[in-house]
């Protein structure tokens, strides 16, 4: 399956920080007509199919992971699956790329909230992942990127269920319905954010202008 570009050709980054995780998909009906499929780009709270773990996948070594980001220099962090033998290493799960000059406003409860960022600034970054729907939140909640010079962000699907609405068939026809979502709050509606779908490596990508929570699904 190819790629579709929704805006900027994708860019590949090496690893920096690698965990585990583990993850596939569940909803509702196998309805054409149902989610994703008329191109809606926000969905009420509940109206969102997420990825959810797949009883087979690897374990999420842990939940929780934190970094520097300095302004003037590039960051990179890598999230993946624990390895299953004889492999050495899992596959990917998230990965997050923050550009030299993306970063631009610290967030509100920051003791220099709202102040521009200048090289050397610092902030530190934690990604926390729900284990039961995989889901990532992004803090601190608020933290401002650069329009013209974004932060990415990458998730993968590669060990998900292939009956990605629970309904107990596979559903390969659903998978060009997967994106990546995010919600500013618990409870607010879901917007589509993804950029960029790359179906042969079963991942989706989305520029970032600020942290909130993000998700995959249909």
């Amino acid at each position: 399956m190819n790629a579709r570009d929704h805006g900027k050709p994708g860019r590949i980054a090496g690893p920096v920080l690698a965990m585990l995780a583990g993850f596939a998909i569940a909803g509702c009906g196998d309805d054409p007509a149902g989610p994703g499929r008329g191109g809606d780009t926000t969905r009420p709270p509940t109206g969102l199919i997420i990825l959810v773990p797949d009883a087979g996948a690897p374990p999420l070594a842990t939940s929780d992971t934190s970094f520097v980001a300095t302004k003037g220099v590039r960051s990179e962090v890598l999230l993946r699956y624990a390895p299953v033998p004889p492999d050495d290493t899992g596959d990917q799960f998230l990965e997050l790329r923050i550009e030299d000059q993306s970063l631009l406003r610290y967030p509100i409860g920051h003791p220099r909230a709202g102040a521009l960022f200048v090289d050397g600034d610092t902030v530190t970054i934690s990604i926390s992942i729900d284990p039961a729907t995989l889901s990532a939140t992004l803090l601190p909640s608020g933290l401002q990127f650069d329009p013209l010079n974004p932060a990415e962000l990458e998730l993968r699907y590669q060990n998900a269920d292939p009956d990605f609405d629970g309904d107990g068939d596979d559903d390969p026809d659903l998978e060009d319905d997967i994106d990546l979502w995010r919600q500013e709050n618990p409870g607010d509606p879901w917007e589509r954010v993804g950029t960029l779908q790359d179906f042969s490596l079963d991942r989706v990508r989305a520029d970032l202008t600020e942290f909130s929570r993000y998700a995959l699904g249909i």
